[in-house]
């Protein structure tokens, strides 16, 4: 008995420290893979295209195999913040990695890349209940950052393209994500 006690620990856990895996946008074979990378109970995947973050949820979305793409989400922020967003950086270790990262907040757009002087946008800010697209655009060194269809920053970068795009809602919030496509450039 003391040995199938040790291997039910064992189990959970190894079963903890596993990120959790799941598909959006199967229903129309334009899968995008996701993975969620913060505690149980702060993402809430709701149906094949929409999902829920809440105080820390933190997933990463990418369309398999795919590095210069389009990434195109809806936010409408429930309560709270805000919520950030990071491109070309990687899901394992992306606290050390570097990336572009976009804070869409109550407080407007900040955008910062390591190394670079972050750029604030005040004019586009996130309200409560008003659904914004924003989209991620990756064409080799440049990178263009749109709020639903303004072009509010084109940059270039050497960072490397990578197929991820991370979100995590800001402390305090509750973000829902809708609308989320991934394009390979030139397919949108």
């Amino acid at each position: 008995m003391k040995i199938y006690k040790l291997f039910f620990i064992i189990f959970i856990l190894l079963s903890s420290c596993v990120n959790e895996q799941f598909s959006l946008n199967l229903s129309n074979r334009e899968l995008i893979s996701g993975l969620i990378m913060s505690d149980y109970g702060t993402v809430d995947v709701i149906n094949d295209n929409s999902v829920m973050l809440y105080d820390g949820g933190f997933i990463a979305l990418k369309k398999p195999g795919i590095t210069d793409l389009v990434s195109d989400i809806t936010v409408d922020l429930k309560e709270g913040e805000g919520a950030w967003f990071a491109i070309r950086c990687a899901s394992n270790k992306n606290e050390e990695h570097p990336g572009i990262l976009l804070t869409y907040s109550t407080n407007g757009v900040l955008v910062q890349e390591k190394g670079k002087s972050p750029v604030n946008l005040v004019q586009y800010k996130a309200k409560i209940d008003e659904p914004t697209r924003i989209v991620f655009r990756n064409d080799c060194k440049r990178y263009d950052i749109m709020i639903n269809c303004d072009t509010v920053y084109t940059g270039w970068t050497d960072l490397p393209n990578t197929e991820y795009v991370l979100v995590k809602a800001l402390p305090k919030s509750k973000v829902l994500l809708t609308g989320i496509s991934m394009f390979e450039k030139g397919e949108e």
